[in-house]
């Protein structure tokens, strides 16, 4: 869908510049009293459309030239499909847990991730038990109970869920998982608006970042939904570095380097940054049991 658009936005861009072309030719040949003026109009379209067009041929190209490659325009590698009833098996587990553990989102989505994980041949009630007592001391030491997740939360944690439970390793828990937006799209929409935004559609895309007791997991999906299909990033923690560092506007612009090679760097919206302020603690350098957002490391 994002080839086609691009390659749309290339032809009429082309088109556009080749009709005003010929309106600047017959100009010249053929002058009038608003001689200046019309050349003027003419050139200025046609800059418009060699700026719509040359963007739009580039990429359309790219992509292209990618076709059927396992890995992404982002160096990311491809991720086996998973079946939709790993979603719905997260949402149930998800409102077992909040029913019968409580908790908040954070809590809730650990509990979860380890009664999926544990699997029918684990005790997966015993599994959300223990965790959800784990994540009980967190929120002991906040001192604050956030309020229940909302229901667009819970998609989106179910999307993280289905999306992560079957790249963990074999006893390894979940800490705190967020989601942010790749940068491509920021950067083409403040640069040309809407149609920047088309442009960068193929490259725009949601990246789920997990942080467990011993990896670090970035997957990534397109924005128009789904499971993740791209890995960015799963190195050990030991080996990740992360910056989220204060902005004009807070803290927005969460990155995440590999001693691997693998990077990521993503615009965190606001109910997420709670998630992400978390992530950044557990991986910060220092090694503490709580740390100033309660987190368990």
């Amino acid at each position: 869908m994002g080839r086609v658009l691009l390659i749309i936005g290339a032809v009429a861009g082309w088109l556009l510049f080749a009709l005003y072309t010929v309106v600047l030719i017959s100009v010249i040949v053929q002058p009038d009293p608003n001689q200046s003026d019309e050349v003027v109009g003419s050139i200025a379209f046609m800059i418009i459309g060699a700026a719509v067009a040359g963007p739009c041929t580039f990429f359309a190209y790219r992509i292209g030239r990618r076709g059927g490659r396992p890995r992404s325009f982002d160096g990311s590698t491809a991720l086996a499909k998973v079946g939709a009833d790993v979603q719905q098996s997260y949402l149930a587990w998800f409102a077992w847990c909040q029913q019968a553990l409580g908790g908040d989102a954070v809590s809730l989505h650990a509990a979860t991730m380890a009664a999926m994980a544990a699997g029918a041949a684990g005790n997966p009630t015993a599994a959300a038990s223990a965790e959800a007592a784990r994540q009980s001391a967190r929120m002991a030491a906040s001192g604050v109970m956030p309020p229940a997740p909302r229901r667009g939360k819970v998609r989106s944690l179910a999307q993280i869920g289905a999306s992560t439970v079957g790249l963990l390793e074999p006893s390894e828990r979940v800490c705190v998982s967020f989601i942010g937006t790749n940068r491509q799209s920021l950067y083409w929409g403040l640069a040309f608006g809407a149609i920047g935004t088309i442009m960068a559609s193929s490259q725009m895309r949601k990246v789920m970042v997990t942080v467990t007791d011993r990896r670090v997991i970035a997957v990534s999906v397109g924005l128009l939904g789904g499971l993740a299909d791209r890995i960015a990033l799963i190195e050990p923690r030991s080996t990740v570095s992360a910056k989220f560092p204060k902005g004009i506007f807070g803290r927005t612009v969460f990155s995440l380097k590999g001693q691997g090679g693998g990077s990521v760097e993503v615009i965190v919206p606001r109910p997420w940054r709670r998630e992400a302020e978390m992530a950044l603690e557990l991986l910060a350098p220092s090694a503490g049991q709580v740390g100033s957002v309660g987190v368990i490391r």
